[in-house]
């Protein structure tokens, strides 16, 4: 059973020097963020966007230049590394390779002077736990990436964090392995129901693991939500941008209701869902139009569009079309059966029902 832990950031803020010691730039800028216990929450964003210097704040290996780090409502700030209830579950794995599994794993616990017996019984449970078993006295430069990675997650926890901290640990594993163990990853974690913070760069890990994703830009939160919340109803074009791929067609707002609003573009009028509270009548607008809601065929649509490339791969047709000025890239799962377009073909699309989201132009 995990410990119950919350995790809580006030108005952080790091700082560091410029390389030329001139001056200096906000790695995160003024980031306030509430974790909720037993909550698996992603970090998401470009290469300096500041995800991972939260992380290492929160696990303690950085400094917030201000701000407050809470952990059951308890300021941490200026706790050492070891005296915070996190673990971490690096990207290089850090194993110490003149180490078996069994010592690798009970490292910590051996540090904090436990005794044999409640050290033999908590590395094994925690080597059934990640699918380890038997492999407690091989070495672990013997063993396969997938399972050095089992190793790391198991050493981070056999502590019994409230907290445990990801930086990016898949990142070195091929593409199968990668899916297979964030599988396992959020399959462990559900189980023992323990407090997660992940951080990555990769949409799919992100969508399948988190409970919430984080967008980061520039230091800043750009958007948080749940990952259908994220996908399906961007905040800005970076985030609809860089989680999966997106057309961007300019319409104008024509009415509305609600969080619908009627939107002209491509010729037409369509429903198309808005953020009321930002967008109102006679607003230029970006649609945000997934190349899966693209609906194509020969004769039944709203849209007149040509082909302008036809693609496929395997378990999706991928096709380029224009309709007057404007290209759309489209998505057509399972083509086995479907009429399949040529370069040249002239279809007409639609979209499917609730799938258009707008935002500010």
């Amino acid at each position: 059973m995990s410990k119950q832990a919350n995790i809580q950031l006030n108005n952080l803020i790091k700082e560091f020097k410029t390389p030329e010691g001139k001056g200096s730039f906000r790695a995160v800028d003024n980031v306030s963020l509430n974790i909720n216990s037993g909550e698996f929450v992603t970090l998401l964003g470009p290469s300096g966007c500041g995800k991972t210097t939260i992380l290492r704040m929160i696990a303690g290996f950085e400094t917030p230049s201000s701000g407050q780090i809470l952990l059951n409502h308890a300021v941490i700030n200026d706790l050492t590394p070891d005296k915070r209830d996190t673990a971490m579950v690096f990207q290089s794995y850090a194993l110490f390779p003149h180490y078996n599994v069994f010592d690798n794993v009970a490292y910590g616990l051996v540090n904090k002077k436990l005794d044999k017996s409640t050290i033999q019984n908590k590395v094994m449970q925690i080597l059934e736990l990640v699918g380890l078993n038997g492999l407690d006295k091989r070495n672990t430069n013997q063993l396969s990436g997938g399972q050095q990675q089992r190793v790391a997650l198991a050493r981070a926890l056999v502590m019994e964090p409230a907290v445990l901290l990801f930086d990016e640990p898949l990142s070195n594993l091929d593409a199968k392995l990668r899916i297979y163990m964030r599988k396992e990853i959020r399959k462990i974690q559900q189980r023992i129901g323990l407090t997660s913070i992940y951080v990555t760069h990769d949409q799919a890990e992100a969508m399948s693991l988190s409970d919430r994703i984080i967008i980061m830009n520039k230091g800043k939160i750009e958007q948080m939500g749940t990952p259908h919340e994220i996908y399906q109803q961007p905040a800005s074009r970076f985030v609809a941008d860089f989680i999966g791929n997106a057309n961007f067609v300019d319409g104008l707002v024509v009415g509305m209701d609600g969080e619908k609003a009627q939107v002209k573009m491509l010729g037409g009028v369509f429903d198309v869902h808005v953020d009321s509270r930002q967008i109102k009548v006679q607003d230029a607008v970006q649609v945000v139009i997934r190349p899966e809601a693209v609906e194509i065929a020969a004769a039944d649509g709203e849209i007149e569009a040509k082909v302008i490339s036809s693609t496929y791969m395997g378990a999706v047709q991928e096709y380029t079309v224009r309709s007057g000025e404007v290209e759309l890239n489209i998505e057509d799962f399972n083509p086995v059966g479907k009429r399949v377009f040529g370069c040249g073909d002239q279809v007409k699309l639609s979209f499917k029902q609730g799938t258009l989201h707008a935002i500010r132009d």
